[in-house]
């Protein structure tokens, strides 16, 4: 009876290591996903003096949309060319949001630190809205030339009267940024300098539009 146990035991226990051994053998190796690189805009330090007005109101109501954004750069993929005819991605790196999406948070922070500034609102209802600001991006990619680079962003911004849509003022923003590190996070850093520039003539070109619209109202 315990020759025949024995024999029980020893055949289950094989049976067992045939079943893990084919377990292990058809097995996959779970890899982690691949970790890319994030970057985003930070809105930068800049602080305009106040409107003086000949009414009580000293602080004014904007209304801005989320900038648009030209085709093949809504997207978060950080976009590099080597030529004037071909755009590729980082593979290892994006943007924390849309470049324009991001550039509007930026613009609006900004805006929300001016003294003139009483809010930023998305539409303006019955609000007394002082202006209307539109923006468009249309190009921010890294343009490597051998082993140098550069940053190029263009982007263009309309202000218009609320209520009438007249053409208070118009600007057109194309510049580059040298790079010193030709990759992602180099790309990531002149991007930042090149939307610096951009926000700081947002804000003197909205300020510009109030004070003279104040002026023509007084």
């Amino acid at each position: 009876m315990r020759q025949l146990n024995s024999i029980k035991t020893i055949a289950s226990l094989a049976m067992l290591s045939i079943f893990s051994a084919t377990l292990a053998s058809c097995s996959l190796p779970i890899r982690a996903p691949e970790q890319q690189n994030v970057f985003r805009f930070n809105s930068p330090n800049i602080q305009t003096p106040t409107i003086d007005s000949t009414s009580s109101e000293s602080a004014f109501l904007i209304q801005m949309r989320t900038p648009r954004a030209a085709e093949g750069f809504n997207t978060q993929s950080m976009m590099y060319s080597r030529d004037a005819l071909n755009l590729a991605p980082y593979r290892d790196s994006r943007w924390l949001a849309t470049p324009a999406h991001m550039l509007g948070d930026v613009i609006e922070q900004t805006l929300l630190k001016q003294p003139w500034v009483a809010g930023v609102v998305p539409n303006s209802a019955n609000a007394p809205v002082a202006a209307n600001l539109s923006c468009r991006l249309i190009r921010l990619e890294h343009d490597i030339d051998g082993s140098t680079g550069k940053a190029h962003l263009v982007m263009s911004c309309l202000w218009t009267t609320p209520a009438n849509h007249e053409v208070q003022g118009h600007l057109r923003f194309d510049q580059t940024q040298a790079i010193t590190r030709n990759d992602a996070t180099g790309f990531a850093t002149a991007s930042q300098q090149l939307v610096n520039q951009a926000v700081t003539q947002i804000i003197n070109q909205t300020r510009a539009v109030i004070v003279k619209s104040t002026k023509a109202n007084s």
